[in-house]
């Protein structure tokens, strides 16, 4: 057929079959091929094991285990068997059962209701006239970039070597703990609050546009029906091509990938977590509510200095608190010991002044403007400016 058919070539590109197959069609392939045309008939080999049920049986009819891939689409959607199908290490055995699916779901979920985040704060967005070029861009949106670009190449090597469980974990990983568990849980009040045509706000959007014109590509091989429905609602996307799978993986600029600046926050979020610790703490002994009713005050160790004292303006922000103090001398003892950094300590406490209507910070300066007495400073300042 490859040789006959003038839209195809021999050898073929690809022999894929189960691994019983080394003494079958693989062997005989190669014995007749190599024997009437002196090469092998395959460029590439690549064996899988075989589908067995969730506690590793073989599936069987005698054993009423087996599931049919039609009856998995009919409860599932073809999307979530595409999942499960690339989620596999293929090289092993491949467990099948509605329990893995039904966590696969939830998996899906998390990329789904991701890129719905991020396509839900783009519709404002122009990427012809509204993008902020990449050194105007805050250094948490340089981050991001930064791991954009890790991702990437990460996945884009994972497809070259058949990987496709790495894609896949790759993927969900970058939507679940970079974006969903802090980039967008802080981009929140740039997005909410800040005047629309502000130019922290459109640096923003730059970097979500940017980061879902990766991701939907990247994407594509996997979730088509889902990458597809993404590329619609992208803005500008349709003028670049008509469908997603007419397009190639993103290029990413090379001045993206900065492992310094990545080393850095990478730091930065170290402290995050604990200071996450701390407050779950304060909230579960219900002296606060949430994040934003508490004031930080940080004692951190000589060798951690430095970077917090750099970053001082923007650990509220970072913290998704509204106050955040930095205190020498010996911590008291309500506060929180790290054991992640050792010599760190957090004090949380209510955060003084009183609760912006807007912004939901609290702040000492709520009341002091006549025209929107309700409001902080920032709030009443982005107001005025509508």
């Amino acid at each position: 057929m490859l040789e006959r058919r003038p839209d195809l070539r021999w050898p073929a590109d690809m022999y894929l079959e189960g691994s019983d197959q080394h003494r079958g069609w693989f062997h005989s392939s190669l014995l007749e091929a190599v024997a009437t045309r002196h090469a092998p008939p395959y460029r590439t080999v690549l064996t899988h094991g075989f589908v067995v049920d969730g506690e590793g049986r073989k599936m069987s009819k005698s054993l009423g285990n087996v599931i049919e891939p039609q009856q998995l689409i009919s409860r599932y959607g073809a999307e979530i068997l595409r999942l499960w199908v690339a989620h596999v290490d293929y090289r092993e055995d491949i467990r099948l059962s509605h329990e893995i699916l039904t966590r696969l779901t939830e998996a899906y979920r998390r990329i789904r209701n991701t890129s719905r985040f991020i396509l839900g704060n783009l519709y404002d967005f122009d990427p012809a006239t509204d993008r902020v070029a990449y050194e105007d861009l805050l250094e948490i949106d340089q981050y991001l970039l930064h791991r954009l670009a890790v991702v990437a190449a990460r996945i884009r090597q994972a497809y070259r070597d058949y990987a496709y469980h790495v894609v896949y974990h790759t993927l969900h990983n970058f939507c679940a703990v970079d974006l969903s568990a802090f980039y967008l849980d802080v981009l929140k009040d740039r997005l909410y609050t800040l005047a629309p045509r502000s130019r922290e706000r459109r640096a923003a959007q730059t970097v979500l546009y940017d980061i879902m014109m990766a991701m939907v590509r990247l994407m594509a091989p996997v979730l088509a029906f889902t990458a597809e429905e993404i590329w619609r609602h992208l803005p500008g996307a349709l003028a670049l091509a008509p469908s997603v799978h007419l397009t190639t993986f993103a290029d990413m600029p090379a001045e993206w990938l900065q492992p310094e600046l990545g080393a850095r926050w990478e730091r930065l979020l170290t402290l995050r977590r604990e200071v996450a610790k701390a407050l779950e703490i304060v909230r579960q002994a219900k002296q606060i509510g949430q994040s934003l009713d508490a004031h930080v005050t940080l004692y951190v160790p000589e060798a951690w200095q430095a970077l917090v004292t750099a970053y001082a303006d923007t650990l509220d922000t970072l913290f998704i608190v509204s106050k955040v103090s930095l205190a020498t001398g010996p911590a008291p003892a309500a506060a929180f010991a790290s054991e992640e950094i050792p010599g760190l300590h957090v004090l949380v406490s209510r955060a003084p002044g009183q609760k912006c209507a807007r912004c939901w910070r609290y702040q000492e300066d709520v009341g002091c403007w006549d025209a929107h007495p309700t409001v902080c400073g920032r709030c009443a300042a982005c107001l005025q400016s509508l």
